[in-house]
């Protein structure tokens, strides 16, 4: 194949990836989140225990693929809502300051603008979950919900070992924040 052909190949095949692409959607510096099939030990249970004016937990259980999530709470103000919920990077502080949880868990450098397209949660935030999987409108939440892009394997980006759980009311403030700890299996 003579050079011309191999570089019009090459050019046809990238006009084509853009003009099949939609332009609104935002991936991450890193590119999109891919799904996570290597949890050490399925079935790992850690808890994000609330115990103030919001009661209940959020329990992430590794699955054959990604994160199997439970969110159980209430005390969500209903006027104050919808309610997003995310990953932050860090736990909560002694002090409870959910401020110093720090930012989402943003592993692939994506940001959290423009919103979240839930049609395409691997272009998401990792920790933007109700981006992905709709927000919560209080006072009682039950939700159930799989995220293959969450991981309890500490070299997957999506690690949510030892980071928090923050509810946002409608005004962006945070409400509620409890950190995920590993429970403990007695054998």
């Amino acid at each position: 194949m003579h050079v011309f052909s191999i570089i019009a190949l090459l050019g046809a095949a990238t006009l084509g990836a853009t003009q099949g692409s939609n332009a609104t959607t935002v991936t991450g510096k890193l590119g999109d989140a891919k799904p996570v099939r290597n949890n050490p030990v399925i079935g790992e249970t850690w808890v994000a225990t609330f115990d103030s004016t919001v009661k209940g937990r959020v329990t992430a259980v590794a699955a054959t693929v990604g994160i199997n999530y439970t969110i159980d709470v209430q005390g969500l103000a209903v006027d104050k809502g919808p309610y997003k919920y995310h990953i932050h990077l860090h736990p909560v502080p002694e002090s409870g300051n959910c401020t110093e949880t720090g930012g989402h868990l943003d592993s692939y450098e994506r940001g959290d603008t423009p919103p979240c397209d839930s049609s395409k949660p691997q272009t998401c935030e990792v920790g933007d979950l109700s981006g992905k999987y709709g927000t919560v409108p209080g006072p009682v939440v039950m939700k159930e919900f799989n995220d293959p892009y969450t991981a309890l394997n500490k070299i997957q980006l999506g690690y949510i070992g030892n980071r928090s759980i923050v509810f946002h009311d409608a005004s962006a403030a945070r409400i509620a924040c409890a950190t995920l700890v590993k429970v403990e299996t007695i054998c």
